[in-house]
């Protein structure tokens, strides 16, 4: 499990959190500092550790900013993903990982993946790289991750003809973005869908009475005539991250039809 630990600025500044009492918002800010790389907390102990009542913990599940995995009080941050972004070669998986996927199979996760200079999993400790015999793999490894790159180049390529890769909301709102852009999207593909799917699962949960992708490409229509963030929508990873401020920065345009729905 990784040392350190961000908290999202969005989650902290929404009034779903900052509507919680005192208690409950630190008692889900423990639950970030302690949760695996996965986002799974063994909840009891911290919350006997912290004294707080046990109503706090069912104002964070009624929230949906947690969500339960078994009797023993084990939860799964249901934003984890938005608070931390780990590199997959360095993510170690829960131990609770199997039942996470049971039971909520439409959170997304991230998958571990080998280092590239060592073709292993490290369990996220740093390698000692001084030594001849480590470098001269760094050296091997290094030709290794540009073959790597360049094979992702052709398949992010392949990903972008094909119309039957990933989801289908993923390819409409992934192509809708692209006309409007005039071209790709900043990053690679696979980032940018992965945004994609955050996203609209973003909008299904909090807009969950209207089409998430109809939300989307208002929000992506909308957000590149605003002066500020025009300039900057350049991927989905920005959308993702700076949805509620262009929501905001457009909800009091008064020519915005379509976006009066968020």
């Amino acid at each position: 499990m990784a040392n350190h630990r961000m908290f999202s600025n969005r989650i902290a500044n929404s009034a779903r959190f900052l509507q919680m009492p005192a208690e409950t918002q630190l008692l889900y800010f423990h639950f970030i500092l302690r949760a695996d790389d996965d986002g799974i907390v063994e909840s009891y102990p911290v919350i006997k550790l912290l004294g707080v009542p046990a109503d706090n913990f069912k104002i964070l599940i009624a929230k949906g900013l947690i969500k339960q995995l078994n009797e023993d009080q084990v939860i799964v941050i249901t934003d984890w993903l938005e608070h931390n972004q780990i590199r997959p070669d360095r993510k170690v998986n829960s131990i609770y990982l199997p039942l996470l996927k049971e039971k909520y199979p439409e959170l997304p996760i991230i998958e571990p993946k080998p280092r590239a200079d060592t073709g292993k999993t490290t369990g996220g400790q740093p390698m000692d790289d001084h030594s001849p015999l480590k470098l001269s793999k760094v050296k091997v490894s290094k030709v290794k991750l540009s073959e790597d790159k360049l094979s992702e180049v052709n398949i992010s390529k392949e990903i972008d003809k094909s119309t039957s890769y990933g989801n289908e909301d993923i390819n409409k709102v992934f192509s809708f973005l692209k006309e409007k852009l005039g071209g790709s999207p900043d990053g690679s593909a696979r980032d940018n869908r992965r945004f994609a799917k955050l996203l609209l699962d973003r909008m299904k949960k909090d807009y969950p009475e209207k089409s998430n992708v109809e939300q989307i490409e208002a929000l992506i229509e909308f957000g590149l005539k605003d002066k500020f963030h025009g300039q900057n929508i350049t991927s989905f990873k920005y959308l993702y991250y700076n949805c509620q401020k262009i929501i905001l920065s457009v909800k009091g345009q008064i020519n915005n039809p379509k976006f009066i729905q968020l």
